[in-house]
């Protein structure tokens, strides 16, 4: 929902103490006090309700809190860890989190849109100013719609194979493992395999699937209608694992290194995403209901003297806990190889390299640089584009979704169809947090080199 509901509360239940909202619109209930407070202008207020709700997130190191001071054609944000401080770019860099695109927003009744705003940083030198938001409305109101489904049950196991004779063949010895199962089966099921030191983490994503790595832990995953058939699909694919033939095989009392039983897992039922629309509604409070509960608790009985309560003030800081402690870039060294002569690595230019997901259906990367003649460098280098991605991360330019330079953040970002849903079975990386590996390794030649 939108800020429709959360204001039609306020105005209702002018005397609130606190409002509990279900699925809603981040900034949802941020824009709404301030329309509740006589602040029409939504470009300011959703922009600012984007940045307070993940804290201060915005700050540099990021921190938990942050302050919004809203005015009528702009708003201040800053951390209230004295510690950390925003900085124009740390600010503007807030809107590509999770975004397929940091300009651009779409949520409930319109689009929030950046292309126009303005950072600041004031003379304390920890709060910025914001201007220029707009909000856009759209003709047709809409809600998002999101439900998962409970779709049967997921039993795993988790063991590791050493021998060099079998990991040169290991897809091959996978397969036939897989076909053997779906010849003894006979009820629905399905059984997938995660090779970590291969592309366990990154699957068909993975630009090197041929990496030389002494040991190979192999996570199986099966899917069955209820636990017990789901176990039983992933005890025969154990069983597979640890006494399989294989071609030229010396070690015959077993493949599998298992650490720990039970070796097969259950894992409970498994559910998946079912709907992810948007609805076009004619009233935006309508399919939301308001109730309200009065609390009355030991300190606010009627007639009932309360005692004073001190309240604990957290004084420490975070001290840049977070982000703050480490050396600024990554040398060659931290990589495990260096680059070509007259290159430089793009994560040795990077003061942060991410990927993550954007919605259950995408994928997001964002590379941000500490200044300006970095992030000039980098794009005048052209290194960083659509054609890149889709060679990097082996897929169709087509799915290449976003590729955008974002100056107000001294950022790039790319975003790409997910090959798999979030969450689905056989994922293998549900935030989509450890798919940015590759970019770092892009070489991005030297200045005057």
């Amino acid at each position: 929902m939108g800020l429709e509901p959360y204001l039609k509360a306020m105005n209702e239940h002018p005397n609130f103490d606190i409002i509990i909202g279900g699925r809603s619109y981040d900034p949802s209930p941020y824009a709404a006090f301030c329309m509740w407070k006589g602040f029409s202008d939504l470009g300011i207020a959703y922009h600012m309700g984007k940045i307070m709700e993940c804290g201060a997130l915005c700050a540099k190191p990021k921190s938990k809190e942050a302050l919004a001071i809203v005015r009528r054609d702009s708003f201040d944000i800053r951390p209230l860890d004295e510690a950390a401080r925003c900085t124009k770019n740390s600010v503007a860099a807030h809107t590509l989190y999770e975004k397929s695109r940091p300009d651009l927003l779409l949520g409930p009744g319109g689009a929030l849109n950046l292309t126009k705003a303005t950072y600041q940083e004031l003379p304390d030198q920890r709060t910025v100013r914001v201007r220029g938001s707009v909000f856009t409305p759209e003709t047709q109101y809409t809600i998002k719609l999101e439900a998962a489904r409970a779709r049967g049950y997921r039993s795993a196991f988790i063991g590791g194979f050493r021998d060099p004779i079998l990991a040169s063949q290991l897809d091959d010895f996978l397969e036939r493992g897989k076909r053997r199962l779906k010849d003894s089966i006979t009820f629905p099921f399905k059984f997938e395999t995660h090779v970590y030191g291969k592309n366990g983490i990154m699957k068909s994503l993975e630009p090197d699937p041929n990496p030389t790595s002494k040991e190979l832990c192999v996570v199986g995953e099966a899917w069955a209608e209820t636990q017990e058939q789901a176990t039983h699909v992933a005890n025969m694919a154990r069983i597979w694992c640890l006494h399989g033939p294989y071609p030229h095989q010396i070690a015959t009392a077993g493949n599998f290194a298992m650490p720990f039983s039970p070796f097969d897992i259950p894992l409970g039922p498994y559910s998946e995403f079912c709907i992810y629309h948007i609805m076009p509604v004619s009233d935006p409070t309508s399919l939301f209901t308001i109730t309200v509960d009065s609390v009355i608790g030991r300190n606010t009985a009627p007639g009932r003297k309360s005692p004073t309560i001190r309240l604990k003030t957290e004084t420490k800081t975070t001290n840049g806990v977070h982000n703050g402690t480490f050396p600024e870039f990554p040398s060659s060294n931290l990589l495990g190889q260096s680059p070509s002569p007259g290159f430089i690595y793009l994560a040795s230019l990077a003061s942060v390299l991410r990927s993550k997901n954007a919605g259950p259906y995408e994928l997001t990367f964002d590379i941000m640089f500490p200044n300006q003649q970095i992030y000039n460098q980098v794009k005048k280098s052209n290194v960083l584009t659509a054609e890149t991605i889709s060679h990097l991360y082996r897929i169709p330019l087509e799915e290449v979704l976003v590729s955008m330079w974002w100056e107000p953040a001294l950022a790039y970002k790319a975003t790409i169809k997910r090959p798999t849903v979030s969450a689905s079975f056989g994922e293998t990386d549900t935030h989509g947090n450890a798919q940015h590996a590759p970019l770092m390794y892009l070489q991005i030649p030297k200045p005057n080199s």
